[in-house]
């Protein structure tokens, strides 16, 4: 050829596809080595190119409709071709081969070509082993969880045969007592023989024997039946002058000792049960004034803290000794040879049913304080309130 006839535009653009090829080339082959199925799709739904493992793997569908060749609905081309923008990031989705049960995770992207035309490139990557293990996690789980919740109903039941045999036990010896002398007044009373004077020590013995007894009775029957609270918006300042005016009506009980009550200004009403919460406040001072025995200061207060509505029954008389405090709730324990060692146990179940806690701290020989904290469940959940 002579020099001066050589084009050279045209060798440049000969060159330049030789080099595209070469590039092309070179990238089917990085394309090919890769573990992972690749495929390209053009905006005419058909395979454009698919690598050496998916080849071997699925056979060749170059050429071939995607959706066809894949067993995909066909819905899911337009979410491919037109549910993503040109440059708006991959979708992901799973997909799982109906004929071999292979689940894949598969990534789609943009591919902008020469001609501008927009391909989608996909990546496949084999997750069954993957999903295989999830789906037996979960069994295992599954399992775990019923066994778990076999053991708890299991524990439970024995702890609540446990408690029975506790209680049974502690309501048999608070029973006993005035029993006995029940029965002993009524052979007195048998025999004919005693004074007017001891006949009417005996029946008053008996009054007072059976109306002992029907107390011990009645505080079984309330720990005991289970009490849902009806919650209403209750004042905390009038709920305390309602304790204060009940603890006061026993003038023997209350002595010399002080009454007191402090509420934080601005403190809104509160959705509690009243007559419940009244019962629990009340067991709270009357055994509070049965340390003091008359002399000392009772103080009711109420505040928030914690983001709760904090209720404190303190006192300052003899305190609870250290090792005693963990068994102060524990039903029948009591520390006074008249109680039943039910009140506090009641107000345990009391506060617990608002959702709520009760604790109680104490410096022997100085003060005791019990603590009670009801947070505002209803609120945040948007239950209505009886007003």
């Amino acid at each position: 050829m002579n020099p001066q006839d050589r084009n050279p535009k045209s060798e440049a653009r000969n060159l330049h596809a030789q080099d595209a090829e070469s590039e092309r080339d070179r990238l089917k082959a990085i394309l090919d080595s890769m573990e992972d199925g690749i495929y390209i799709v053009g905006r005419d739904y058909r395979i454009d190119f698919m690598n050496l493992a998916l080849r071997s793997e699925m056979g060749n569908g170059e050429g071939k409709l995607c959706h066809e060749f894949f067993g995909h609905d066909v819905a899911s081309c337009s979410d491919c071709q037109h549910g993503m923008g040109s440059f708006g990031p991959q979708i992901r989705r799973e997909w799982t081969v109906a004929a071999t049960g292979k689940t894949y995770d598969m990534a789609v992207a943009p591919i902008h070509e020469p001609d501008d035309n927009i391909s989608r490139l996909h990546i496949l990557r084999d997750i069954t082993e993957r999903k295989q293990l999830e789906a037996r996690l979960q069994e295992y789980s599954l399992d775990l969880e019923a066994k778990v919740r076999e053991q708890a109903e299991k524990l439970l039941r024995q702890e609540r045969l446990a408690l029975l045999g506790e209680i049974s036990a502690g309501l048999a010896h608070e029973i006993r007592t005035p029993l006995g002398a029940i029965i002993t007044g009524i052979k007195l009373l048998e025999k004919g023989r005693e004074s007017e004077d001891d006949r009417k020590l005996i029946f008053d013995l008996l009054m007072r024997e059976t109306t002992r007894l029907n107390v011990k009775v009645s505080e079984f029957l309330t720990y005991a039946r289970p009490r849902t609270p009806q919650l209403a918006t209750v004042s905390v300042p009038s709920l305390f002058r309602e304790v204060s005016s009940l603890v006061s009506v026993d003038e023997a009980l209350v002595g010399e000792v002080r009454l007191e009550s402090t509420v934080d200004s601005g403190l809104p009403d509160w959705p509690m049960d009243r007559d419940l919460m009244k019962e629990a406040l009340h067991n709270l001072c009357v055994n509070a004034l049965q340390a003091l025995q008359g002399r000392g200061v009772l103080r009711l207060e109420a505040r928030f803290a914690e983001g709760a509505l904090e209720l404190l029954v303190k006192d300052d008389g003899p305190g609870i000794p250290t090792h005693e405090i963990q068994n102060i709730f524990k039903p029948f324990y009591t520390l006074r040879f008249e109680g039943t060692g039910l009140g506090l146990s009641i107000c345990r179940e009391i506060v617990e049913s608002h959702g709520g806690r009760i604790s109680v701290s104490s410096v022997p020989g100085r003060a005791t304080t019990f603590r009670i904290l009801l947070r505002n469940r209803h609120k945040h959940e948007g239950e209505h309130l009886q007003q």
